[in-house]
C-alpha cells in the first residue's frame, strides 16, 4: 500500500503533517469533481447511445420494408435481408457495449465515490472536529489560574483525553487517506480498462460480422459494376443527325442506317 502520509508524522501533528493533510484534501475533492463529471459525461454517452440505437432500428426497419417490397427481385430482396440482419448485430453489439460502459465506468466509479470518498470525508469531519477540540483544550490549559489548583488540573485531564481521542481519530484519518489514494489507482485503472476491453471486443464481433459478409459485398460489387454495360447493350443510343440528349432504340438506328 502507498504511504502518502506518514503515521510518524500525523502523531506529532506538525507543520508538515498540516501541510500534507491540506494538499491531500485539495487532491481529493478535485478528484471527486472530476469523476463526478466523467459519470455524468458517462450517462450522457450512454443516452446518446441508445437514442442512436433507436433511430438505427428505424434505419434497419426501412431496409427490411424495403426487402419486403422487392420480392419481384430476388438479388434486391435477399441481399437487403441480409444487410439488415447485419446491420441488426450490430445494434445488438452496440447495446452490449453501452450496458458494460455503464457497469464499467458508471457503476463501478459511482461505487468508488459513494463508498471510499464517503469513508474519507467521515473520518475528515471526525478530524476536523477533533482538532477544534484538541485547539480548544490547549488554549484552556494555558489559560488556567496557576494559583488555582482544581482547574489546572481539571484543563490537563481535559487535555490528557483530548490527546489521546486525537491520537486514535488521526490514525485512523491518515489510514483513510492512505487506502483512498492505494484504491485510486486500482478503481480508475480497472474501470477504464474493462471499458477499453469492451470497445476491443465490439470492435472484433463488427470485424467478424464483416469479414463473413465481404464476399456477398464483393460478389454484389462486381454484378453492379457490369449493370452499366449491360444498360449500354439493351439500351438506347442517339442517331446520326440528332442531339445526344435525344435518344432513340438502337433497333431504330440499326433500321436507319
Amino acid at each position: 500500500m502507498k504511504i502518502t502520509v506518514e503515521f510518524e508524522e500525523c502523531l506529532k501533528d506538525s507543520p508538515r503533517f498540516r501541510a500534507t493533510i491540506e494538499e491531500v484534501e485539495g487532491d481529493v475533492g478535485e478528484l471527486e469533481s472530476k469523476l463526478d463529471k466523467l459519470v455524468k459525461l458517462c450517462i450522457g454517452m450512454i443516452d446518446a447511445g441508445k437514442a442512436y440505437n433507436t433511430a438505427n432500428k428505424q434505419f434497419v426497419n426501412g431496409i427490411r420494408e424495403l426487402a419486403a417490397s422487392s420480392t419481384k427481385d430476388e438479388v434486391i430482396e435477399s441481399s437487403l435481408t441480409t444487410f439488415a440482419e447485419s446491420l441488426q448485430e450490430m445494434i445488438n453489439y452496440h447495446t452490449i457495449l453501452f450496458d458494460q460502459a455503464q457497469r464499467s465506468i458508471k457503476t463501478q466509479l459511482l461505487t468508488f465515490v459513494k463508498e471510499d470518498l464517503r469513508k474519507f470525508k467521515e473520518a475528515k469531519k471526525q478530524f476536523d472536529k477533533v482538532s477544534e477540540e484538541k485547539e480548544a483544550a490547549l488554549n484552556k490549559n494555558a489559560q488556567a489560574p496557576r494559583n488555582k489548583q482544581h482547574e489546572v488540573e481539571e484543563a490537563s485531564n481535559i487535555l490528557t483525553a483530548t490527546r489521546k481521542c486525537f491520537r486514535h481519530i488521526v490514525l485512523d484519518y491518515v489510514l483513510q487517506i492512505n487506502v483512498l489514494q492505494s484504491k485510486r489507482r486500482s478503481e480508475i485503472l480497472k474501470s477504464m480498462l474493462s471499458f477499453m476491453y469492451a470497445h476491443l471486443t465490439f470492435f472484433h464481433q463488427g470485424y467478424d460480422l464483416f469479414s463473413e459478409l465481404q464476399p456477398l459485398m464483393k460478389q454484389l460489387g462486381g454484378q453492379v459494376s457490369l449493370y452499366p454495360i449491360d444498360s449500354r447493350c439493351t439500351g438506347t443510343v442517339a442517331p446520326p443527325g440528332h442531339s445526344p440528349g435525344t435518344l432513340m432504340p438502337s433497333s431504330s438506328v440499326s433500321s436507319n442506317l
